[in-house]
């Protein structure tokens, strides 16, 4: 299911532009820790933050691409908990679409092995910093309310949608999880 199509107009105005014929797919997403924290990748040579994911390899499906990337990034093994959908970002100046598939995943083991990051992303000093969810989403949006960059712009408004539909997952995931220990507990009838 599409979450939203971001395009230039969302940051300059006009009217919406849409890229049709040149397409790339990564994945996204929110790993949590099981204790109200989210994994958050920070960038140190700039003030931004942003959301494990990257690019989806030939052989790979979105979501074992997804859990490839979580781990090589944060250093941590995860599950799936789901899929939120897709966004697309239609970046008309750079001419391509980017298409984010994005999930939520949970942590499942506090062993963190070292961090398998690319070239770039260490040249750029990419470090997991472990934050409740509601102060990701409030320095994101402060981030973005201050951003002129515009590769950075488009990451920063993508972010805050995947927070935002991962929240919702994370409720009801939360609740489901509360009602099976509750009937797990209750004694049968005689």
């Amino acid at each position: 299911m599409l979450i939203a199509k971001i395009t230039e107009s969302d940051f300059f105005g006009g009217e919406p532009q849409y890229i049709d014929d040149d397409a790339r797919y990564n994945t996204r997403g929110v790993m949590t820790d099981g204790e109200g924290n989210i994994a958050m990748m920070k960038i140190e040579d700039s003030k931004y933050y942003k959301l494990p994911g990257g690019s989806i390899e030939i052989t790979e499906t979105p979501d074992k691409a997804f859990l490839r990337e979580v781990t090589e990034e944060t250093g941590y093994p995860a599950e799936l908990l789901g899929y939120l959908g897709w966004i697309e970002e239609h970046k008309f100046k750079r001419k391509f679409c980017m298409v984010s598939h994005c999930y939520v995943a949970k942590k499942v083991s506090d062993k963190c092995d070292t961090a398998m990051l690319e070239h770039s992303q260490e040249r750029l000093g990419y470090k997991i910093e472990w934050m409740p969810y509601d102060e990701a989403v409030s320095r994101l949006k402060a981030l973005s309310e201050q951003c002129k960059e515009y590769q950075m712009s488009f990451v920063l408004k993508r972010e805050q949608l995947i927070l935002e539909k991962a929240k919702e997952y994370i409720v009801k995931y939360e609740r489901r999880k509360s009602i099976g220990k509750r009937r797990r507990r209750r004694k049968p009838r005689k």
